[in-house]
């Protein structure tokens, strides 16, 4: 793939059930020297209406799944805003850990088991 300096391929993944979307998941194949250190592999957001039963720790769980065939690292990154506590247990319930931190966010790792 021929892309632009500073651009990655990522693939958009829609989480749905009974034909509603509840979220979305965002998949940065590969890592620029700005991806490591800011947003990482995976963003991802559920509606508000559908936040609180289960959808962002499943969502992640199954794109894992996929991650794990196409990113060759051993660790996926992520980060996370210090006061969405919520979604710190998202990445946690999916075997993350703080790798780091800085005055706004934690970045987080999730080792990939093959």
């Amino acid at each position: 793939m021929n892309l632009p300096e500073g651009f990655v391929p990522d693939t958009v993944y829609l989480l749905e059930t009974e034909g509603e979307y509840v979220g979305i998941f965002n998949l940065r194949h590969r890592l620029t020297e700005g991806l490591i250190h800011g947003a990482g592999h995976i963003g991802y957001g559920i509606s508000p209406k559908c936040r609180g039963k289960g959808y962002a720790a499943k969502g992640l769980e199954m794109l894992l799944e996929i991650v794990r065939k196409i990113v060759p690292e051993e660790e996926i990154y992520l980060s996370v805003h210090k006061d969405n506590l919520t979604s710190l247990n998202v990445q946690k319930k999916n075997g993350a850990y703080i790798h780091h931190e800085n005055e706004a966010e934690y970045f987080t790792r999730i080792p990939l088991k093959r």
